[in-house]
Parts: structure tokens; sequence; C-alpha cells
């Protein structure tokens, strides 16, 4: 509170302007302050405030006292006039440029027919959407990237105590999971379905230059925050299925917090063929690619979305909706209360309304319970504002909203000749969908909040998977927060003494963390000895969802020793 106190001193000092008596020319009010004052103004942080605060007081009396008396010569009327309507135009052009933005990522990607070689390499009855809807075969370039269908594993864990809601005791529940972050022995997690339609049609793309004479070669850029699951998860599996490594670029200009989980993915990220930007860096290409600025003669290339979240993610992700409604039918597990997922991008959000809803148009036995719903935790506090003010979540226009991405990718699916589910699917959204606006479980964007961070441990010391399942890895970025969510829904239950509802947790975080053949540590360090910003985000230790992580304090990385055998070597 000090240190806002001050800074708000400084604000009314340096900016706000008064104009001399007699004179057109308009100064600073602390002009007319003493040099004490000035300089005790510009010592601004809370801890040299503890010594400076008789100076830093009159400094503030000061500007406090010029503004009394000198405020009535400001422009008042001006700023009363124009002021509101600027900063309304501001904001909208700010809104406008990011829509814009947005919609040329939207677009980027283009979903293309396979090529003869992916008909030959690939099974469409290994794809869920084309099982349930045949008129989709051979429309879609397609590849699988991993091992399908990920298993569905029944849990005993217990619930805690003290996440939310008090006077409850611990109880022990049951818990299904549908194993998302055993799809790969790569690198798994939700992301491989989020790419299987974008790596298929980039290969068919890169086919189609190289057919046209002069086509040249387009680059796949990928991008996300330094912890980024995308960045890492492109890289792998585009260089899986053949895909030129100098034609993947991946970026993380985006912040988040320092933590072990976010480090051991950069650095997984670094170790792959690829190019890899500097940590932070990369908005100037990105936007290049996007408005295709400076490429006359060339090929376009393609960037994916943050999360990669477009039409051909959703339809991935709806493919995982129609797997589980099959397992269901086959009686793998019961007809589930809700889907439990953690909300990055909203892109697996919104393939498994679009699969919920293709699954009931197509009659599958399975979401059918009474009051099931959806259950999305967000992972970053912007998204919780926006919707809890606007309902910005549900938008049908906007890109990479739900609404959106539903509208999109359902009328892929029906110009395609598959059913049109339009309707229905915006229908689970506004019914069936329940956005969490628990802030406490949000916390910040890329690190665990105090509430996930209490579910983990809740997870260490009393969960019981299947025998000889693997455990979860609840990483502060997304599985521990929508974990805590599901703990939090089924103390609900005890507190209001119904039957536990049966819900499926959706485990999106990989289960491998991969380690490719170049030198991610000699990278990583040159890195830092340019980036002082990166040296200290690259933490190890602390809080790690990793299964053989021991627990340690979080330190800068001082070497592969720290790490490396976390890993698995991929090739």
């Amino acid at each position: 509170r000090r240190g806002a106190l001050l800074k708000f001193g400084f604000f009314l000092s340096w900016g706000s302007r008064c104009q001399s008596p007699g004179s057109s020319k308009w100064v600073s009010p602390l002009k007319a302050a003493s040099p004490v004052s000035i300089a005790a103004m510009g010592t601004l942080s809370p801890q040299h405030a503890l010594g400076r605060r008789p100076e830093l007081l009159a400094a503030l009396a000061t500007a406090w006292e010029l503004l009394r008396t000198r405020g009535e010569m400001l422009p008042w009327g001006m700023i009363l006039k124009w002021g509101p309507a600027s900063a309304l135009a501001l904001a909208g052009g700010c809104i406008a440029v990011m829509r814009l933005v947005l919609e040329r990522f939207a677009s980027s990607v283009k979903l293309l027919p396979p090529t003869a070689k992916q008909l030959e390499e690939e099974s469409e009855d290994a794809n869920p959407l084309c099982r349930a809807i045949p008129a989709l075969r051979g429309k879609f370039a397609w590849r699988s990237l991993g091992d399908f269908p990920t298993p569905v594993h029944r849990f005993r864990c217990g619930l805690g105590s003290s996440l939310s809601l008090e006077g409850v005791r611990e109880d022990i529940a049951d818990v299904w999971v549908k194993r998302e972050d055993l799809s790969s022995n790569k690198y798994g997690g939700n992301k491989v379905r989020t790419l299987q339609y974008t790596i298929g049609s980039f290969e068919a793309y890169l086919h189609n230059c190289k057919a046209q004479e002069g086509g040249g070669a387009p680059s796949l850029l990928t991008l996300g925050s330094g912890g980024s699951n995308q960045v890492l998860a492109t890289k792998v599996h585009a260089a899986a299925t053949g895909v030129p490594p100098e034609q993947v670029e991946g970026f993380a200009p985006m912040p988040d917090e320092p933590e072990m989980d976010n480090t051991l993915n950069y650095l997984s990220s670094l170790s792959l063929p690829g190019r890899q930007a500097k940590w932070g860096t990369g908005f100037p290409r990105i936007l290049r690619v996007l408005f295709q600025l400076f490429q006359r003669g060339k090929v376009a290339s393609w960037a994916l979305p943050p999360g990669g979240n477009n039409c051909a993610g959703v339809l991935g992700q709806a493919g995982g909706a129609l797997e589980l409604a099959e397992q269901i039918e086959r009686g793998e597990l019961p007809d589930p209360d809700g889907i439990v997922v953690a909300m990055g991008s909203t892109c697996t959000t919104t393939g498994l309304i679009l699969g919920v809803a293709l699954a009931r148009a197509l009659g599958k036995p399975a979401f059918r319970r009474p009051g099931f719903r959806i259950f999305a935790q967000p992972v970053h506090p912007g998204f919780v504002k926006l919707h809890r003010l606007f309902g910005a979540l549900f938008s049908e226009s906007f890109p990479m909203m739900v609404g959106r991405g539903l509208r999109d990718a359902a009328a892929a699916i029906a110009a395609a000749g598959g059913p049109d589910v339009t309707h229905e699917a915006l229908a689970v959204m506004r019914e069936e969908l329940v956005v969490s606006m628990d802030l406490a479980i949000t916390g910040n964007y890329g690190a665990h909040s105090d509430v996930s961070r209490e579910a983990k441990a809740v997870y260490d010391r009393s969960a019981q998977p299947p025998e000889g399942a693997p455990g979860l890895w609840l990483c502060g970025h997304f599985t521990g927060k929508s974990f805590a969510l599901l703990l939090k829904l089924l103390r609900e239950d005890g507190l209001a003494k119904r039957d536990k509802r049966v819900l499926v947790f959706w485990q999106t975080k990989s289960a491998v963390q991969p380690l490719g053949p170049q030198d991610e540590w000699g990278a990583f360090s040159e890195e830092c000895c340019k980036n002082s910003a990166l040296k200290k985000w690259g933490v190890l230790g602390g809080v790690s969802g990793h299964l053989s992580a021991a627990a340690s304090p979080a330190e800068v990385a001082t070497g592969p020793e720290q790490y490396r055998s976390l890993m698995t070597e991929v090739r």
C-alpha cells in the first residue's frame, strides 16, 4: 500500500500539468518543488521508502498543494468533454486490433483433403470422427500422432478438507480419468488431438506447394508462453510425421510464472528439431506471417494461435468426446454426470461440447444423464474477469471464444457432408457448460494457486490409481487447477448430503517429458547470458507435478543433472 501511495503521488506530481501565470507554456508543478523533494520522489520502491519517508511525504505534500492552488488552471472542460470519448475510442481501437489479429490466426490454418500418402499410411477407422460419421472419410487430412483410444481409469482419492468449504471432513470418492496424458509415448496430453488435423493439413499443404512449380517452402509457426505445451507438442509431432525441421518455428513471447514444469517444457522445446526463437521474442515475425508483410513472391506460411485453438484443433478434440461416448457404450465406465476440464485457449472445451452434441445427434447412449454438465476451470484470471463482466467466452463471433469455435467447426462438418449440429452445440454451451468463476483456484497464469497446490497435496497423499497405471501429472499451469475444481465439486456433494456425482476428469498434461537430440542446456545457458529475465524465470525444484520429481526448494537452473533424469529421450 505504501508503494501504491508513492506511485500515486508521483503520478500527481509529474502527470499533472499547469500553466504558469502570464505564460502559454505548460510546466510541471514539481518545477517549483525543492531539489530534495524532487530527488525523494524519484525513490519509489517500498524498500527505499522506509529510509526516505520524511522527504517523500514532503514531496507528496508539495505536489498536492500545487495541484490545489493551481488546479483551476487545468482545462477541465476539455478534459471532461473529450476524456471519456477518447478513452472509449482507445479501448475500441485496441479491441478492433486484437480481433483483427485473432481473425488472422483463425484463418491461417486451412482444412485440406488428405494426400495419397496419408490415406495409405493412416486408417480412417482409427479416426473417431470418421467412425461416427462415415461421410467425413477422405474429406480432411488427418494424422493419428499417438496411441488411441486413450484409456479411462478409475482412481480412488481423498477429497481434502480445506480447499474451499469449511467444516467438511475428508472423504474418499471414485474419480474417473480420461487418460489423454497417455496418448503418445513421445509427448501426450490434449495437444495431440489438437494437432491431428493441423499437422495433417500442413503436411498436405507442403505436398501441394512442392507440386507447384516454384511453390516454395512454407513454415508452420507455433507460439505460446515460456512453458507452452502447444509449442513443445507441435515440434515433437511435426518431426515424427516427417515435416522438415527447418519449416517448424517455435515462439515463446508471452509471459508466465517461473515454475519447474514451465522450465522443463522450455528445455524440451530447445532440445527438439526445428527453430526456436529466443525466449520472450517473436511477435514481429508472427505478425509478418499473419498479415503477409514483406512476403511478396513467397508462399504463405501458417501460424497456429495460442493453444492451437482453431477449427482444426476443435475437430480433433470433438473426436475425443466421441471416443469417450464409444467407451461409455461399451460399458468401460458409467454414463457420467459431468466432465471436468482445464480451460486455457478454450479449444479442448469447445471440442468436448461439439462432441457431446454430435454423440447425441447420432443416437449414442452417452451424455444422457439428467443434469449432465461440462465443468471448465479457466487457468487465466483474464478469462474469468471477461466472462464475469461480459459473458465473453460464449461469444459466437469473436475468434477463440467457445461460441465462435462451435459455429466454425460445426459448419466444416456440415460442409463435408456430416450432420449440422450448430444449434444443438450452441444449446449445450448455453445450458450445460459451467465455467468456474473461482479466482482462488485460477490464481496467476502459468503457476499453481494456493488452492491448486493444496489439491495436488491431497492427490499426493491419498490417490490410489488402478494397479499398473501411472499416476497423474498435476501441473500448475492446467491440471492442478482443474483437479482442484473436481475436488470442490465432489465436496459440495458431501456438504449437500447427496450421492457423489460420476465425474470424468480430463487429464490434459502429458505423462512424458521429452528430451530431443539437440543440446538444450547449451542453448539455454547461452540465452541466459544475454537475458537476465530468462535466468530468473528458469527455475528447477519447488512445486512440480512430475511423477518422479523429488520435493526440493526452487532454485535457478544450474546444470542438466538437475532435470534430465525426469525426461524421456525421443527420436
